[in-house]
């Protein structure tokens, strides 16, 4: 087995096991706020007096979060790019949600470095490994 046959192996086995979905497989917060969404790759931007933006990946402002936690969980969510998301008003639920995708992504990152390492045992490229297979994905791990 490549490397690349390897990126190609792990690609195929998370996509057809069924990627938990972010928010809706994890916690389900109580109260709500919509966001809109354009439907497009998301990355979070610049800091100004402790909000951060959401920008499109060609640089157009989106939203406005009221911190980095909120910010991750936007960017989490737009996973599959929706037209929107639904943000839990508070803020220690967004934090605890996004705990509980980035323990589960960090699951997948061991399990695929474990493999890696029995496959590939003197080779030293893991970390590009798993950035390829995510980027894939299109999963993002803040």
């Amino acid at each position: 087995m490549t490397e690349k046959e390897f990126v190609a192996w792990w690609t195929n086995k998370l996509w057809s096991g069924g990627i938990k979905i972010f928010p809706d497989d994890f916690k389900k917060p109580a109260e709500l706020k919509e966001v809109s969404l354009p439907g497009k790759a998301l990355v979070i931007g610049e800091e100004f007096f402790g909000a951060f933006e959401i920008l499109t990946v060609d640089g157009n402002q989106v939203y406005q979060a009221g911190n980095h936690n909120e910010a991750k969980y936007i960017i989490y969510a737009n996973r599959l790019k929706p037209a929107a998301v639904k943000v839990p008003l508070n803020d220690q639920e967004i934090k605890a949600t996004n705990s509980l995708y980035e323990k589960y992504l960090d699951s997948i990152i061991k399990e695929m470095e474990n493999d890696y390492k029995i496959k590939f045992p003197l080779s030293k490229n893991f970390n590009m490994i798993a950035n390829e297979i995510f980027r894939i994905l299109n999963l993002t791990r803040y």
